[in-house]
C-alpha cells in the first residue's frame, strides 16, 4: 500500500486525535428551538469531531483532486452507515417532510484518509463485480425469454380455475376500486387473476425451470 499524500496526511494528523460525541441520543429528540432542525442535528453540527457529508466531501476533494461525485462515492462506500439527523424542509416536489443531513465523525474521517487508496480500489472492484453480476443476470434472463418465445404461449389474467396444466406464473393480481394491483401477500376476498406462460408439456416446463 502506498503512503498517503501530504494533504491526506494533514487530515490524518488533524482528525485522528480529535474526540467526538459517540452517542447524542441521550439529549433527546424534537426540534431545536425555532430552528427547523432536530436537537441531535444541532448537537452533531456543533461537534468539532464531526463534519457533514458535504463538508467531508469538500475536504477530501481538496486533498485528492478528485471531483465531488467521485469523492462522495468513496466516502459513502467507506462509511455505509453514516450518522444522520433531520434538518430543513424537502420541497413538495420531492415529497415534502424534513431533509436528512449525514455526518462523518473524526474516527471515520481518520480511517478514510488513512485508507483512501484501499477504499478507492475496493470500490472499483465492487463496480466491476456489480457489472459482471448484471451481465450474468441479463444473459440468464435473455436465455429464459428466448426459451419462452420458442416453447410457450403467454396467458394473461385468467382466473385460478382457468390456468393451464403446464403453467409458469409470472404475476398474480386483483382488480380493485382504483385498478389492478399485485395480490401477492394480500388476503382480500376478491377474485385473483393469473398471468404467465403455458407450456405444451411438463417436460418443457421443467426444462425452462432448469435454465441457469
Amino acid at each position: 500500500m502506498s503512503r498517503p499524500t501530504n494533504k491526506l496526511e494533514a487530515i490524518i494528523n488533524k482528525y485522528c486525535g480529535i474526540q467526538h460525541n459517540d452517542d447524542n441520543y441521550s439529549i433527546g429528540g424534537g426540534l431545536d428551538g425555532e430552528k427547523f432542525a432536530s436537537r441531535r442535528h444541532e448537537d452533531a453540527k456543533d461537534d468539532h469531531g464531526k463534519l457533514t457529508l458535504g463538508e467531508a466531501t469538500q475536504l477530501f476533494k481538496k486533498a485528492t483532486g478528485l471531483d465531488i461525485d467521485a469523492v462522495r462515492e468513496v466516502l459513502e462506500y467507506a462509511v455505509p452507515n453514516m450518522e444522520w439527523h433531520h434538518a430543513g424542509k424537502l420541497p413538495k416536489a420531492y415529497g415534502g417532510g424534513m431533509k436528512k443531513t449525514y455526518f462523518l465523525n473524526a474516527k471515520e474521517i481518520c480511517d478514510c484518509a488513512t485508507n483512501w487508496e484501499v477504499y478507492t480500489q475496493k470500490l472499483a472492484l465492487s463496480k466491476v463485480a456489480a457489472r459482471e453480476a448484471a451481465d450474468l443476470k441479463k444473459s440468464f434472463e435473455n436465455r429464459k425469454l428466448e426459451f419462452l418465445k420458442a416453447n410457450s404461449e403467454l396467458i394473461f389474467r385468467v382466473e385460478a380455475a382457468d390456468r393451464p396444466t403446464f403453467f409458469y406464473e409470472t404475476d398474480k393480481e386483483m382488480n380493485g376500486k382504483y385498478g389492478w394491483f399485485s395480490s401477492y401477500g394480500k388476503s382480500y376476498k376478491m377474485t385473483e387473476y393469473f398471468t404467465g406462460y403455458e407450456f405444451k408439456t411438463e417436460e418443457l416446463r421443467v426444462q425452462f425451470l432448469s435454465i441457469k
